[in-house]
């Protein structure tokens, strides 16, 4: 038994090893900001919200709603080193609510395709306006964003259908049950959208570090579409993810994050290359090894 001890005391140490060499920017840090954009409200700012989400919803299309909402995140990047940007760079944001259940994000009707999920994009740090205030943005003010009160089309597109000036597509993420515990995803569990090096992100931030305010903005909205088979499970549905000013965090009794604080960010937006807060139970495990490791020497 204790061998078994000193071995996750070395993992312990080990893990203290890599923090030091880690690094995390939140949307709390200088520069940052998180804020949701709803197209149907376009003079309407929600910068002081305790969430943030996407949806799609027309009532063109048989919807009892017009909507469409996305997610703008702004990091400050004047810290992120060379040496970071050498290797793996994620895109990090947490569940908010208990109501993710994988009828929400896997689809359900013939023909099955694969689950829904994000897409990213990069705001170009030298579009004007890219250091935008969070309690200044509204969708008719933020750069890269199109108010045309066509809720079948997303507001990242302009009236031709093509890409707003500014914006770079990055990727898409779609939902997995990594996090499925009670019939959902766990509040406060990860949804990560991890990029190698060499990624339009790791040229972005350097772009960015170039500029005079060194901050790059992603865009985040849901993959899918308004017009789409899965109706009454995707559609003008919340999908939530916790900004920083979510604190504490939701309950959720079969989550090991529920009911957590966020006064350290460990749950807002963030670029990072540290793997997720561990759960308690692990953190407790690993402070005993560590503990007796010391013992033992």
């Amino acid at each position: 038994m204790k061998r078994v001890f000193v071995l996750v005391g070395l993992a312990a140490v080990a893990m203290l090893v890599t923090d030091a060499e880690a690094f995390r920017v939140t949307t709390a840090d200088t520069g940052g900001a998180d804020v949701e954009l709803r197209e149907e409200s376009p003079t309407s700012n929600r910068g002081t919200n305790t969430e943030i989400a996407s949806r799609v919803s027309a009532k063109s299309l048989g919807a009892s709603y017009d909507h469409q909402a996305l997610i703008y995140l702004k990091f400050g990047v004047a810290g992120i080193t060379t040496a970071d940007l050498l290797g793996d760079i994620t895109v990090r944001t947490t569940y908010r609510n208990t109501n993710l259940a994988p009828s929400r994000y896997q689809d359900m009707t013939d023909p099955i395709g694969p689950n829904t999920g994000w897409d990213y994009y990069l705001l170009d740090p030298t579009t004007a306006g890219a250091n935008w205030d969070e309690l200044a943005i509204t969708p008719s003010t933020a750069p890269g964003c199109y108010v045309d009160g066509d809720y079948t089309t997303k507001p990242i597109y302009d009236f031709l259908g093509d890409l707003n000036p500014g914006l770079n597509y990055l990727g898409r993420q779609l939902y997995d049950d990594d996090d499925l515990r009670g019939g959902h995803l766990s509040v406060g569990g990860a949804f990560d959208f991890t990029l190698g090096a060499g990624s339009l992100l790791h040229q972005m931030i350097e772009a960015a570090q170039g500029t005079d305010h060194q901050t790059l903005t992603i865009v985040m909205v849901i993959a899918h579409e308004a017009d789409n088979d899965n109706t009454t499970q995707w559609i003008n549905f919340n999908y939530l993810f916790n900004p920083k000013e979510m604190d504490p965090l939701n309950a959720d009794a079969t989550s090991p994050w529920g009911g957590m604080s966020n006064a350290n960010d460990d749950f807002s937006p963030m670029l990072t290359n540290e793997p997720h807060i561990p759960e308690p139970a692990t953190m407790a495990l690993l402070a005993l090894g560590g503990l007796l490791l010391g013992k033992k020497r």
